[in-house]
């Protein structure tokens, strides 16, 4: 029966009382990440003007997470996964907190960061697949596709302010500032998430431990035969870009438009999350492995104005079409995964795509600065977005990719 009022159409979902408190705790908690990631950034060049040390700090966060993950999957789908969600942002807020507190007093050192990153990667591993196997749990699938919109909508409407708000903090106040606000909305987020009530899946087919768990999932997503090749695909992309932009973005925007202009260049990517998905909300996808593997290439566009010629709205522009591809590829996979997967089996496919997708994170971020140093920052950047477009162009024409079909059909049970 369709709701009426202003809970019809794209705000449906939120007339669901557990998915409305899990989708308040998201945005509260991307709200805190979305100034992160900049404040951290240049937390690090204000101890150590290297982009080599940048790398390392946040490779300790990238290593756990892909290395636990495939565990976390299997724990996420094992354990009630609002409880697993709710204790990791507990943990999580605690970890900012004193990564906020060593900033704020002058005190933090580069190794202090490298073992407090390496504990925030770590819960990171078990609260991703968590939290993308929420969804099909909470909503019947014709909501779905509204729900994966409606979150991606919110989460980029705080991330256009969050990064620019972090910028100017950091250039004021301080990084430590952006940091603490962090923390805070970890434990918001937990106390919204102790709201969610949701009745226990079915477990019959669990096995007696969690390896047996994550070794079933395995063989699934073996069985699928497209998740382990669109998540190596992703491997290369994901590595591209925390190396390219991640690391060597903030370093080649201090030397031009600074922090306060990485950020409002950042937070044209949420621009680009936003409006996409009007339209997206109005698009059926019947091949979406292939749109994925456009989208990766699109995602890489800023870097050539990184490896070209930098100015605050030429690379903000970049990054707002980088968004819009951003919203393309994660609606495709979650409606792939939703209909193909069932739910006892979600978070387990998900940490096996989350796996190999960051695995190569590290590497990138750990390469990035030496190569910048042999070839030159802007060089560095044309060739990333070149091997992007190369590995896109291949896996779009492989039939495990073009041979995935959506229908529209609830998930396989």
């Amino acid at each position: 029966m369709p709701r009426a009022g202003w809970m019809s159409g794209r705000l449906s979902p939120l007339a669901a009382p557990a998915f409305r408190y899990f989708f308040l705790g998201q945005v509260v908690n991307r709200t805190g990440s979305s100034m992160a990631g900049v404040a951290l950034a240049f937390a690090v060049l204000d101890i150590s003007d290297s982009a080599s040390d940048l790398g390392w700090v946040l490779a300790a966060w990238s290593v756990p997470s892909v290395v636990f993950m495939l565990l976390g999957g299997a724990i996420a789908d094992r354990l009630p996964r609002a409880v697993v969600l709710r204790g990791c942002n507990l943990v999580q807020g605690v970890v900012q907190s004193l990564t906020a507190g060593l900033v704020l007093s002058g005190h933090a050192e580069i190794w202090h960061l490298v073992v407090l990153q390496f504990a925030a990667g770590t819960v990171f591993a078990v609260s991703y697949p968590a939290f993308l196997g929420m969804v099909p749990i909470l909503l019947p699938v014709e909501e779905r596709k509204a729900a994966f919109l409606l979150i991606g909508q919110a989460q980029s409407v705080v991330g256009i302010a969050g990064p620019a708000v972090s910028g100017v903090l950091v250039a004021t106040a301080g990084a430590g500032w952006a940091l603490a606000v962090d923390a805070a909305t970890y434990l918001v987020a937990a106390g919204l998430l102790a709201l969610v009530r949701l009745p226990p899946g079915d477990r019959s087919n669990a096995r007696p431990s969690v390896i047996g768990d994550f070794v079933a999932g395995w063989a699934f997503a073996r069985q699928l035969g497209w998740v382990i090749p669109a998540a190596s695909a992703s491997l290369v992309f994901n590595a591209l870009v925390s190396g390219a932009i991640g690391v060597l973005g903030p370093t080649i925007a201090a030397d031009t438009i600074g922090s306060e202009g990485w950020g409002v260049a950042r937070s044209g990517q949420a621009v680009g999350v936003f409006v996409a998905a009007f339209f997206l909300a109005r698009v059926t996808l019947r091949v979406p492995l292939r749109a994925i593997m456009i989208a990766f290439a699109v995602w890489c566009v800023p870097m050539v104005v990184l490896g070209t010629h930098v100015t605050i709205w030429l690379l903000t522009a970049s990054f707002v079409v980088a968004g819009a591809a951003l919203g393309l590829l994660d609606l495709a996979w979650n409606l792939t995964v939703q209909e193909k997967v069932p739910e006892e089996m979600l978070s387990r496919i998900m940490s096996i795509d989350g796996f190999f997708s960051f695995v190569a994170t590290p590497i990138g971020q750990l390469a990035v600065g030496p190569l910048a140093l042999a070839f030159g920052a802007s060089q560095v950047q044309l060739g990333c977005f070149a091997v992007a477009v190369l590995v896109a162009a291949f896996a779009a024409t492989r039939r495990t990719i073009t041979d995935v079909r959506l229908t529209g059909a609830a998930s396989a049970s």
